[in-house]
């Protein structure tokens, strides 16, 4: 009877459990590295590829070099099921005018971009690995000399109203924006008044001044001349307090000013500064 219950269990088990799965290629690259097996001995195609699509794995042929490709005990090292061995699956890749013969002949090695070669699995490179060597450019300039030109490269996350919520993110994680985008690419849209929500109040033009001496670092996040700030002064003539008390500009030694520009130089720089033209300086004390 038990031997009845048995039979009947495995009648009725699905097809797809008595049968075995399709077979998987688990390549060991730590075992074949600790063999001093260079990389070109099974990816010898590499070094003249010039196109991600370019298939780089190696076949059957390359394997018998080393193993008895008719020993099912060696090739069950690799293969989940020997019996029917397939290919090995290619990872999906999106750059496909990646030309690996272009970074061979410099002084890149396989690690720089899949990792140490004792790890079981290289790592497919993604942007930080490229930006190790490119530097960001505005309109993906650097990027299309592996992504075709049609390709879309904006990330998932930037829909249609991404320019009304990227903030947050900017925030939490500059450095993810810097893969793609440059300081002046945000201060060109941000700028003058192009800015949602307002990082300063409506009447800030009036009372910016203490902020401005306490934190200057923080104001040239986003001002990164001093001409910003002097042009604005000069057009609505606006002069610092000390400029207006008795006694800032004397005939005879110079006045409050003289003192205050040999301590205090930069900040008399920061507005008068008229670059190659004649210093503010000049006009009465000569020279030229």
């Amino acid at each position: 009877m038990k031997n009845l219950c048995l039979i009947l269990l495995v009648l009725l088990l699905p097809t797809r459990v008595l049968a075995k799965e399709p077979d998987r290629i688990i390549f060991p690259h730590d075992l074949h590295f600790e063999e001093e097996l260079d990389c070109d001995a099974c990816h010898d195609g590499a070094a003249t590829s010039t196109m991600a699509t370019d298939y780089l794995l190696p076949d059957m042929d390359a394997c018998s070099d080393c193993h008895d490709v008719d020993d099912e005990d060696e090739c069950a090292m690799c293969h989940t099921n020997a019996d029917e061995a397939g290919e090995y699956d290619r990872p999906v890749y999106g750059a496909n005018l990646f030309a690996h013969a272009a970074h061979l002949v410099g002084e890149l090695d396989c690690a720089s971009c899949h990792g140490k070669p004792t790890a079981a699995q290289p790592t497919v490179p993604g942007k930080p690995d490229c930006r190790v060597c490119h530097e960001t450019a505005e309109e993906y300039a650097d990027c299309r000399l592996c992504h075709a030109a049609a390709q879309n490269l904006l990330p998932v996350n930037h829909t249609t109203t991404w320019s009304n919520s990227h903030g947050l993110c900017a925030r939490e994680n500059p450095d993810q924006c810097g893969q793609c985008h440059t300081e002046t690419s945000c201060q060109d849209c941000h700028a003058g008044d192009n800015v949602r929500p307002r990082s300063h109040r409506l009447n800030y033009a009036f009372d910016h001044a203490l902020d401005a001496r306490g934190n200057q670092m923080q104001c040239a996040t986003c001002h990164l001349e001093p001409t910003y700030c002097s042009n604005c002064h000069i057009a609505e003539r606006v002069l610092p307090q000390d400029h207006s008390q008795v006694g800032w500009v004397r005939n005879n030694g110079g006045g409050y000013h003289a003192t205050e520009g040999l301590f205090n130089l930069e900040s008399c720089i920061a507005c008068h500064d008229t670059g190659a033209e004649e210093p503010t300086c000049a006009r009465c004390h000569g020279g030229g």
